[in-house]
């Protein structure tokens, strides 16, 4: 008897094991990245791509870490395990480390400075990182007499709420610009409030679960929802470059500054397609930064920057250093100086074409006669 209550015992703790084991185990394709940073890296994120330059997030810092509550002072976030090349910054990415080589499993990086940074493929956390849970961010613009907005957000109809407490998460940003937070992707419902709650929009029910919202408050309280950015809804434009002789297959890069959104997802971006003397390339109006580069990638422009969104450009590249840019198309004023023309060259070309033009009527009366 006691054989059978021992081996039921065993087999209980290889199952309850096992279930543990598919209860923490990393969905399919990701890893989570842990990060310890030093006082004053505040809300630290990691970039990350891979080696072919394809990026884990559509604009920087990239993935928002959370604070591991069973680990103080480390902070997690899931990445695809392709993305091999990290750099882990704070402060919406104003401090931020070199690259650093992960290895496409899950890895601890302690940041001592922007200098000083190590990454360990050994556990440097204790227990399982909490479970992954698919996350969309709310974006919200607030009338400017708000303090501090906060959303509010769960799921219809069965009532469950994103967060512990109203008035729910607190939305970071600037007055007058996007405030954003994240949420899980399962929710349906929110409330833009502000505040501390004091005042706060209606239900906004019914939206679409999975996607990023953007929301706009307006002074008297009604709100409309989008699910694209409204600033970016732009139509596209047309980006012609002239580029020097020995720069083959010309790329655009191009993005939103100073949000950082890019327009394509790796280095060296998109390629030009020739018409007539032009390159020529449609892209999303609201991108504002370019870069044109050639040869791969291995000779470029400068950031093109500060440019006035959702107008056609006309770009022409000297060199590397040297480039102008219309917003119409080039006319004289703006295409280099033609090469200067010696007028001696002209002199002795109408003086050639005169000498032929004699030796002609010579040739025909010679034979009149």
């Amino acid at each position: 008897m006691k054989k059978v209550i021992t081996l039921t015992a065993v087999m209980f703790i290889l199952l309850s094991a096992l279930a543990l084991q598919n209860v923490f185990a990393n969905p399919e394709g990701m890893v989570v990245a842990y990060v310890n940073v030093p006082a004053g890296w505040n809300e630290p994120c990691i970039w990350a791509w891979d080696d072919a330059g394809n990026g884990a997030f559509a604009a920087w810092p990239g993935g928002e870490t959370e604070a591991d509550p069973a680990n103080p002072g480390w902070h997690y976030v899931y990445l695809p395990n392709w993305a091999v090349n990290v750099i882990v910054n704070a402060n919406d990415g104003t401090v931020q480390t070199d690259a650093l080589k992960a290895a496409g499993g899950n890895f601890w990086v302690t940041v001592s400075s922007p200098e000083q940074a190590e990454i360990s493929f050994n556990a440097l956390t204790s227990g399982a990182a909490p479970a992954y849970v698919e996350r969309i961010t709310v974006y919200a613009k607030v009338p400017a007499n708000w303090q501090t907005p906060n959303l509010w957000a769960w799921s219809h109809p069965d009532g469950t709420n994103a967060f512990a407490a109203w008035p729910g998460g607190e939305m970071r940003g600037t007055s007058g610009e996007w405030y954003n937070v994240r949420a899980p992707s399962w929710i349906n419902s929110v409330i833009i409030n502000g505040n501390s709650g004091a005042v706060q929009t209606g239900d906004l029910s019914q939206l679409e679960m999975g996607k990023d919202i953007w929301v706009v408050v307006r002074d008297d309280l009604s709100a409309q929802v989008y699910y694209e950015n409204p600033d970016l809804i732009v139509p596209n434009i047309t980006v012609r470059a002239r580029v020097p002789a020995d720069w083959s297959d010309p790329c655009l890069w191009a993005w939103l500054h100073p949000e950082g959104t890019n327009a394509f997802l790796s280095w060296p971006g998109e390629p030009f397609a020739r018409n007539g003397d032009w390159y020529e390339i449609s892209l999303p109006g609201w991108v504002n930064s370019l870069i044109v580069n050639a040869n791969g990638g291995s000779v470029q422009t400068g950031d093109i920057k500060e440019l006035d969104a959702g107008r056609d450009l006309w770009i022409i590249v000297t060199d590397a250093d040297n480039y102008s840019y219309s917003y119409t198309s080039v006319d004289a004023a703006v295409l280099p100086p033609a090469p200067a023309r010696n007028p001696l060259i002209w002199i002795l070309c109408i003086a050639g074409v005169a000498v032929v033009a004699v030796l002609v009527i010579i040739v025909i009366r010679k034979k009149k006669k």
